[in-house]
């Protein structure tokens, strides 16, 4: 079983330089230790997905601007109000070409997804 992803989880895509943190805004009902729980519609460029520094996509190396598509690998049962979970198994990604996966599951260290 994967831990659950909160805010300020660290993630990374691969063709960016840094790393960043998820910021949740898709609900406000289930935290885990003082944090909210992320759930696949955590998917806006910059408001839930930074940008992760410069952009390798091409040989210009424009700064990052993330092109987040659909989570991939999130909960199968688990749900808040229908919004699937993410966990730290979790991915989604970029149009312009990277993959978005988490580093961590952020201040989440003991609970897990059914």
């Amino acid at each position: 079983m994967a831990k659950l992803v909160v805010n300020n989880s660290q993630m990374q895509c691969s063709q960016g330089t840094d790393i960043s943190a998820i910021n949740i805004s898709s609900q406000n009902i289930v935290a885990i230790a003082g944090e909210f729980v992320a759930t696949e519609k955590d998917k806006i460029s910059v408001g839930n997905i930074p940008s992760f520094g410069v952009c390798k996509c091409s040989s210009t190396n424009p700064p990052c601007l993330p092109l987040p598509q659909a989570w991939q690998q999130t909960t199968k049962k688990d749900s808040i109000n229908g919004m699937k979970k993410l966990t730290e198994q979790s991915f989604c990604m970029c149009a312009k070409g990277g993959r978005i996966s988490f580093v961590d599951a952020g201040s989440n260290t003991f609970v897990e997804s059914e």
